[in-house]
């Protein structure tokens, strides 16, 4: 199997290889997610972040790892996956259709209202099974989601040839989109495995939430995550001077940006995101869906062949 959507939910393969980076394996997550089929990995994409972190940092450890499966078959994992769920916002004016509201006179008489009840009730219930559907809409990732300059950057790498992106690509993109980056402002609501809330509001550099600890060819944003602990670790950076950006970009890379005091870094089990305009989510260095959204961990939902 290789990129592409290529597999019928009713007809799983006993194995499932993918031949490419961390875009072919988010395509397939939909047909594995919670299935017996383990996957192979084989890393020939631009960025790999998936393959290097269960362990396969190139073509000789897959061929490795299948030749192990074959012969003993004692090598297959379950890691968790994150589930992003789009939520619908309201067009304005949606909630409100009544021309004129029907209040009581001093008398306790209700007058007839304007416009005919039946089609604004009707509306309010299609907006609510149009919510409803969209909250059952899932969509699997299988490293970092993130919204802010991460989105951005993803944005301009997905436009590089791959040849840029497995050589530095991420980082230009990352200081190309931050010269004229106007922060959005973020409301994120966050639940723990053990009941805490954590409440976040206000502009916003990058927000990052994810199962493994790095995306964009070797970047460390979530430097303590682990794949398989049924938690999500997530990244809030508020918005910056741009030279305060550059001073500490360096941390990206050896994973120390979480002890910068104004960077907030904890693990959560569901996380709910909006903002005052959609701003884009990017995950595996895929678009998602925009704000608002909710991000969830479904635990070992996905079986992966190791070496």
């Amino acid at each position: 199997m290789s990129r592409g959507n290529v597999l019928d939910s009713g007809d799983l393969p006993d194995v499932a290889m993918v031949f490419g980076g961390d875009g072919a394996m988010h395509r397939v997550l939909p047909w594995l997610a919670h299935s017996q089929t383990p996957l192979l990995v084989v890393p020939m994409g631009s960025a790999n972040d998936f393959a290097r972190c269960i362990g396969i940092p190139n073509q000789v450890a897959a061929l490795r790892a299948w030749r192990r499966y074959l012969d003993r078959g004692d090598n297959v994992r379950s890691v968790d996956l994150g589930v992003v769920r789009p939520m619908a916002r309201p067009e304005p004016g949606e909630l409100e259709p009544i021309d004129s509201k029907t209040f009581a006179d001093a008398n306790g008489r209700i007058a007839r209202p304007s416009s005919p009840l039946g089609p604004v009730i009707m509306r309010r219930d299609l907006l609510r099974s149009e919510e409803s559907a969209e909250d059952q809409r899932m969509i699997y990732f299988g490293g970092i989601a993130g919204l802010g300059l991460d989105a951005e950057t993803n944005r301009r790498a997905n436009r590089m040839p791959g040849w840029l992106r497995r050589h530095g690509g991420y980082i230009l993109a990352a200081l190309q989109g931050l010269v004229g980056y106007a922060p959005p402002t973020l409301s994120l609501h966050s639940f723990g495995a053990f009941g805490q809330e954590t409440c976040l509001h206000g502009p916003v550099l990058l927000t990052a939430i994810g199962n493994s600890p790095e995306y964009g060819s070797g970047i460390r944003m979530l430097p303590q995550a682990q794949l398989d602990d049924g938690q999500l670790d997530l990244c809030f950076v508020p918005a910056m001077s741009k030279t305060r950006v550059l001073y500490h970009f360096h941390r990206l890379y050896s994973g120390t940006h979480p002890q910068v005091p104004m960077v907030r870094y904890f693990r959560s089990r569901q996380v709910f995101l909006e903002t005052e305009a959609p701003v884009p989510i990017y995950a595996d260095g895929e678009y998602l869906c925009e704000t608002p959204a909710e991000i969830s961990v479904a635990p070992k939902a996905l079986r992966v062949i190791v070496p």
